[in-house]
């Protein structure tokens, strides 16, 4: 596919194109924190699941790596000079967050479904498997969907997409915030009243924390073809 300058330019808000290396480190250390955060409540969180997965191990090799890669390119001549390896390195943190996010929502569903119905060490690891093939289906679906929203010139400057996402939770309509005053009420509601109910409540909240987290995931394609464009083209290199 021919690469439009101008076009893949006007992604700024989603792909953070304009972004110096300078910024992009330092927003990297809120970064650390919350995946370090995730994964300590996590260790604890996934023990309370049959058959004792533990994912603290490979959560903390996994941060003990990016650590090191992250030490690398701290230096300012080594990011700005290397600033696409740096770029798609932050890029994949920001998703290894989303994944512990959507994980967390996941198994939590298992949590409380198991106070109804018991659950055993083998359902578990296929639902671990299930989840790893519905990121794989959700991240397909949306780089089929990026390829052809890029091509129509969807998102050019002041299209109603960038238009639509410059907006993005400032200018929600009326009914949403009744909807999510409503929904509310009926949480507090079910606690009062217990039972069945309850659970189902809870399992619903879930399911919209699973949905929003996997929203995350919609922008990696969008990322990675900056990430693409960083490597393949000098334009997108930032001067310091």
């Amino acid at each position: 596919m021919k690469i439009d300058l101008e076009q893949v330019y006007t992604l700024e808000f989603t792909m953070r194109l304009r972004h110096s290396p300078m910024a992009i480190r330092s927003s990297q250390k809120l970064l650390f924190l919350m995946i370090v955060f995730l994964a300590w409540i996590q260790g604890t969180f996934m023990e309370m699941l049959s058959g004792n997965i533990n994912t603290t191990k490979i959560d903390w090799i996994i941060i003990s790596v990016a650590a090191v890669i992250y030490l690398i390119l701290y230096p300012k001549k080594i990011a700005v000079k290397f600033q696409n390896l740096q770029y798609i390195f932050d890029i994949l943190c920001i998703q290894l967050l989303m994944f512990m996010w959507i994980r967390f929502f996941y198994f939590s569903m298992f949590i409380f479904i198991d106070r109804e119905i018991e659950i055993t060490a083998q359902i578990i690891k296929i639902a671990y498997s299930f989840l790893f093939i519905l990121w794989l289906f959700v991240f397909l679906f949306f780089c089929f969907r990026f390829r052809k929203k890029l091509r129509s010139g969807e998102f050019r400057e002041n299209s109603k997409l960038q238009k639509r996402r410059s907006n993005l939770g400032l200018k929600l309509p009326k009914g949403v915030y009744i909807a999510i005053g409503i929904y509310f009420a009926i949480i507090l509601v079910s606690q009062l009243i217990g039972g069945i109910i309850e659970t189902v409540v809870l399992c619903s909240l879930v399911v919209v924390g699973l949905v929003l987290a996997f929203s995350g995931v919609s922008l990696f394609p969008e990322h990675l073809f900056t990430a693409y464009c960083k490597f393949k083209f000098k334009e997108f290199h930032i001067e310091e």
